[in-house]
């Protein structure tokens, strides 16, 4: 069984002829020396815990994505943004805890190599260096997806106070060349990090290279609405180069049963002691419809077997009264995903319709990539039934209704439960019908990104100003650059 121990961040040296004193004048809480490799842990665990922490004061993606509905306090869904301050919560989260920290922990690295005082061989060292780039560019690229223009090429300078903002488009053609030269980098048949401190590869190389392959894959098919040909040209490459073949080369965080390493949603649904989340009617009336056996595993039958009912989206529901967030979810081991197998499909189905990309084309082709990412569904949460589920009229690629954004945009959306960022942002991409508006508002008022934080308006003002104006106004209802339609 996989074992990880997260070892704690860092490690103190004390030299010194009279220990005594030394002791005294030595700052224990602020170590003079950081082991990069501890360091590197707790940004991956920081990277992945963002991403799939259901803190309304961080990360309201599964309400956004409209999986779930809340109780008590309704205003995250109705996308009150400034209540909890959560654009400056996610945008701390992700240049301060993730980016800042592998950042640091590269710098490390490369002194290491420099002085030479590890003993690793230096293939080792740049394996290392290699999966922190990979993880940068996966949190640049959320930042992109959720901001629109962020600080790139000035950001985490703690000399400088005031970065300035980068287009989006060109941090992603930077983040796709750094991909491809992180993976140019990796030498397969040498280890990584040590397996306790990689909580998600456990050092394996071959499935870093698979996840920056299929991470450009993803962000290749961002671009396909705004510039085909730049598509087309990352996309074949990430597929030549190698993408997600399984569930079993998922991006996935392995939590455990015991504190700290549980995973942040038991300690958001059991821990907390809370119940401010049931199942939202979006999901659980389209999943009625289509009969889907993965209610039983998204959901609880907490109303009686085979009884699904979710909360109304964007009001206060009684916890009791609606189908509750599935057993599954409540287990503090399980795992958190940031990109699936299941995801991978849908991309290729999409492709498929798309044309000019180095999969099968046309409308059988993409029927095989969709079934393939149902059944990759299905696998990932251990439901049964997925080809009888296929075979049904409205679900069936031939006959489901729509056009191919609708069909492929609904499944995709189920298929990426409990990732709500990936869920939301599948729903601004391909547009397809189905989402609720909150209560006295309609679906144009669903966000389409976070504004900035209001701190970058008080204290990065200049620059925050010229980002509005460079990409339409700081608001809600501005499109991230690929969302042209």
């Amino acid at each position: 069984m996989r074992k990880l121990l997260y070892i704690s961040l860092l490690t103190l040296f004390f030299v010194g002829c009279d220990d005594r004193l030394e002791d005294l004048n030595t700052d224990k809480r602020n170590p003079a020396e950081v082991d990069p490799t501890s360091l590197f842990t707790r940004a991956l665990r920081e990277s992945v815990d963002m991403m799939v922490s259901i803190s309304v004061n961080n990360n309201p993606f599964n309400l956004y994505a409209q999986y779930w509905a809340q109780t008590t306090y309704p205003d995250e869904s109705q996308y009150n943004l400034t209540g909890r301050s959560i654009p400056r919560n996610f945008w701390r989260n992700g240049y301060r805890e993730s980016l800042s920290n592998l950042k640091n922990a590269k710098g490390l690295i490369q002194e290491q190599i420099e002085s030479g005082v590890t003993g690793l061989p230096e293939a080792v060292l740049q394996n290392r260096i290699a999966c922190i780039d990979i993880m940068q560019g996966y949190i640049y690229s959320v930042m992109v997806d959720a901001f629109g223009n962020i600080p790139y090429t000035e950001a985490l300078d703690p000399d400088n106070l005031s970065p300035a903002y980068d287009d989006a488009r060109t941090i992603y053609n930077s983040i796709v060349s750094n991909l491809d030269a992180a993976t140019a980098a990796i030498d397969a048949g040498a280890a990584g990090f040590p397996t306790e401190q990689d909580p998600m590869y456990e050092g394996e190389m071959s499935n870093w290279v698979k996840f920056a392959n299929s991470l450009k894959f993803r962000m290749g098919m961002r671009l396909a609405d705004v510039d085909k040909s730049a598509s087309v040209t990352i996309v074949n490459a990430a597929l030549s180069a190698g993408v997600f073949t399984s569930n079993d080369d998922n991006a996935a965080m392995t939590y455990y049963g015991a504190s700290p390493n549980t995973s942040p949603i038991y300690e958001d649904l059991v821990l907390s002691g809370r119940q401010d989340f049931v199942a939202a009617n979006t999901i659980v009336d389209k999943m009625n419809t289509l009969n889907d056996p993965r209610r039983e595993v998204y959901f609880r039958e907490n109303l009686g077997a085979g009884v699904f009912e979710g909360g109304t989206y964007g009001d206060a529901n009684n916890y009791s009264g609606f189908t509750q967030v599935g057993d599954i979810l409540h287990t503090p081991e399980l795992k958190g995903v940031i990109l699936n197998y299941a995801e991978i499909q849908f991309l290729k189905a999409e492709a498929a319709e798309r044309g000019g990309y180095n999969v099968s084309s046309g409308s059988s082709a993409a029927a095989d990539y969709y079934n393939s990412g149902i059944m990759a569904s299905f696998d990932q949460w251990g439901a049964e039934g997925s080809s009888s589920y296929i075979s049904q009229i409205d679900v069936a690629y031939a006959s489901a209704p729509g056009d191919w954004r609708q069909k492929i945009g609904v499944q995709m959306w189920l298929a990426l439960y409990n990732q709500g960022f990936e869920g939301w942002t599948t729903w601004r991409r391909l547009d397809f019908d189905g989402f609720n508006a909150p209560p006295g508002m309609t679906v144009g008022d669903i966000p389409l990104r976070f504004t900035y934080p209001l701190e970058e308006a008080q204290l990065n003002g200049e620059e925050y100003a010229k980002a509005g104006a460079a990409i339409g106004g700081d608001d809600v209802s501005t499109k991230v650059f690929w969302d042209v339609l």
